[in-house]
């Protein structure tokens, strides 16, 4: 007797196509959100919503084994125990909410979503959380709690209102599914996004897009035409688009050898507050500056006089500055990037605002403008990002001859510009680090963490050197460390290969195209193609294969119509049935209903 294949039960077949709930997960909180049927049900889970994140806390459970009681949340006995309320619970100092979906008294099914914390996390909480998941001792000297601790500082953190928001926002999503009050829940969904969620939690792609970073989002042209958005002046709480970024880093005492875990805490909440410190100022907003510090954007009162503009942006800088010592315990660094012409990407503001922390450094001073002059020190800095970007160049087109020669140069641009400061000479070669590891990147096959943590223990030598000769020797060694994982592993040949491979694949997705035969032509094992592969393109061979046939099937069910089945065989589908199963799973709608769609 044939298997029945799974599908998601038919009161949550249209559970996609709510925005205003799926906003709140991809916008401002970032939790996994599944529908998990009734213990009694034939039905298998449905994922509403995956995190962004890299790497999360269930990913720690794998690797250590630790397991969840799963079942004795599912079952029914805890069910009727329980009244069918939703429950708040919790594992490792982190929490998941279940929220009943019912329907006339039954239980239809739960959603389930998490793993959150719910409130602002602190080393004795991180110290056990490691030690109930693995029985060891939380050291800052080992990398895996190191690496735990990055991660789990990630987490998002709803609490107090939000927290509140967030179970309601669920309770609302668990009445949508059962298809009740669906006008009324879209404009309750509203409210809370606009009233709590954008007032408490950081938009996940509004400040790149503002800086003319990368974003997971398609983004629109960033313009003049920012300013009027609704959802902009709503939620952001901006009427002006910004002009000037602002960066400010907390100074590292000379001599003092720190925890680096408590120092991962002490930016963790430094950025956390960045963003409430900043909405109470005006038309600014706050945010991350990568892991390390925080950075503002603003725009002063385009009606005034230029150097009444340049006060306003002087007199935010100062209360920023005031802000971060108050919250870091310690001196602080800020930068300000000279304002763009509104409507311009504020890129290149951005860009001289982190220059700024570079000069700053020598200055003396804690407030920096980014200043051409002296012309002298702008040259030089100047001189060594080219001879950096040249370094990182030849690492990534694996072109090691005359590297000995610019690595020299480097450093002795490094030595010239920060003569008698071991300190900045030290900054300096930090940065070039983390230029070279993200080069590196594209030529090993290093995962994330294993990446992280061979920079971090690079860092570390570098970090705890002393004299000036000390820096020099841990960079050169550093530099060995770099030849000799990416120039021994053949990494020039290995991206000729994936090209060729994507290539063969654009061109005969059509065929019944099998991944043994693509690793076949590359010479390797099916595992090591699709590794290799989703590390250049983002995502797995078998993934990228069904991305060009479903691409090309949406074409001909809109161009043309040809029957499914001849779709489905067209597009290189082994059948019908499992093109169908597919193209739900993937869009929502069944091939047909997706024709039919304007």
């Amino acid at each position: 007797m044939p298997v029945r294949p799974p599908k998601i039960f038919a009161p949550f077949e249209g559970l996609l196509e709510y925005e205003g709930f799926l906003s709140i997960l991809k916008y401002y909180v970032d939790l996994n959100c599944f529908v998990v049927p009734a213990p009694d049900s034939r039905d298998t889970w449905a994922a509403v919503y995956h995190h962004q994140r890299l790497e999360s806390l269930f990913d720690f459970e794998k690797k250590y084994g630790y397991v969840r009681k799963w079942n004795r949340l599912m079952d029914k006995a805890f069910e009727d125990k329980n009244q069918g309320k939703p429950l708040l619970v919790e594992n490792l100092g982190f929490y998941d909410i279940f929220m009943p979906i019912r329907k006339g008294g039954k239980r239809l099914g739960t959603l389930l979503s998490g793993a959150f914390a719910d409130k602002e996390l602190t080393y004795p909480h991180l110290r056990e959380s490691w030690n109930r998941l693995t029985g060891q001792a939380a050291s800052p000297e080992n990398l895996e709690f190191r690496e735990f601790a990055r991660v789990m500082l990630e987490i998002p953190v709803l609490e107090g209102p939000t927290l509140l928001a967030y179970r309601e926002s669920l309770e609302i999503f668990a009445l949508i599914l059962t298809h009740k009050n669906l006008l009324q829940a879209q404009r309750r969904i509203r409210e809370l996004v606009v009233d709590v969620f954008s007032k408490n939690l950081p938009h996940s792609f509004w400040l790149s897009w503002a800086l003319g970073l990368p974003t997971r989002q398609t983004t629109p042209t960033w313009d003049l035409k920012v300013q009027d958005l609704d959802w902009v002046r709503s939620e952001i709480g901006i009427t002006r688009v910004p002009t000037t970024v602002i960066t400010a880093i907390p100074v590292k005492s000379s001599g003092r050898k720190s925890d680096p875990v408590e120092e991962m805490i002490r930016v963790y909440r430094f950025q956390r507050r960045s963003f409430t410190f900043a909405r109470g100022l005006s038309q600014t907003l706050g945010g991350k500056l990568e892991n390390y510090g925080a950075v503002f954007v603003m725009s002063p009162d385009t009606d005034r006089s230029r150097s009444q503009r340049r006060r306003q942006v002087m007199e935010a800088a100062d209360r920023i500055h005031r802000f971060a010592e108050e919250t870091l315990g310690g001196e602080v660094l800020v930068g300000i990037g000279e304002s763009v012409t509104p409507g311009e990407t504020l890129n290149q503001s951005y860009r001289q605002a982190v220059l700024a922390l570079h000069l700053g450094r020598q200055s003396g001073k804690r407030l920096v403008f980014f200043n051409p002059s002296p012309e002298e020190k702008t040259e030089g800095l100047l001189k060594l990002r080219r001879l950096l970007l040249g370094l990182r160049r030849q690492f990534e087109a694996a072109s090691f001859s005359g590297m000995e020669s610019v690595l020299d140069e480097f450093l002795r641009e490094v030595l010239t510009l920060s003569f008698q400061n071991p300190e900045e000479i030290r900054w300096h070669l930090q940065y070039g680090l983390i230029h070279l590891v993200e080069a590196m990147k594209n030529l090993t096959d290093l995962g994330e963490r294993e990446t992280r943590s061979f920079y971090e223990g690079l860092a570390l030598s570098l970090d705890g050197t002393g004299t000036t000769q000390e820096m020099i020797l841990a960079f050169k060694e550093a530099m060995e460390k770099f030849l000799r994982l990416t120039h021994g592993k053949g990494a020039l040949e290995e991206a000729a290969s994936i090209g060729k491979i994507r290539s063969y694949a654009d061109r005969h997705f059509r065929e019944r195209l099998r991944i043994s035969r693509l690793a076949g032509m590359a010479r390797v094992s099916v595992s090591t193609l699709s590794r290799r592969f989703k590390k250049t393109t983002g995502v797995g061979m078998e993934t990228y294969l069904q991305n060009l046939r479903l691409e090309e099937a949406r074409r001909l069910l809109k161009t043309g119509n040809l029957p499914v089945s001849q779709i489905a065989k067209a597009c290189g589908f082994g059948s019908s049935s499992y093109f169908i199963r597919l193209f739900r799973k993937k869009t929502g709608f069944s091939p047909q209903k997706f024709r039919q769609r304007p």
